[in-house]
């Protein structure tokens, strides 16, 4: 069993914005900055086609742990 599965998610009043610093896959969290900080990152509905890329916007829908959760950048 993967420990964060144990780790609630807290998810946020407001959803924030933040840029991809280091790619995130299905499988592979990477690093977002947001609001001047840089966090680890992976996606909250792992999705195969998902593929967000240094430079990317994204938007954090909470975190679980240390570890906040993003979907791709909706306008």
């Amino acid at each position: 069993m993967y420990i964060l599965e144990q780790i609630p998610v807290e998810f946020f009043e407001q959803p924030l914005t933040g840029i991809v610093e280091r790619g995130i896959t299905a499988h592979l969290s990477g690093r977002v900055k947001v609001m001047g900080v840089s966090w680890k990152a992976r996606l909250y509905e792992p999705d195969e086609a998902c593929h967000l890329l240094p430079g990317m916007s994204v938007t954090v829908l909470g975190r679980r742990g240390n570890t906040l959760l993003v979907l791709p950048f909706a306008n």
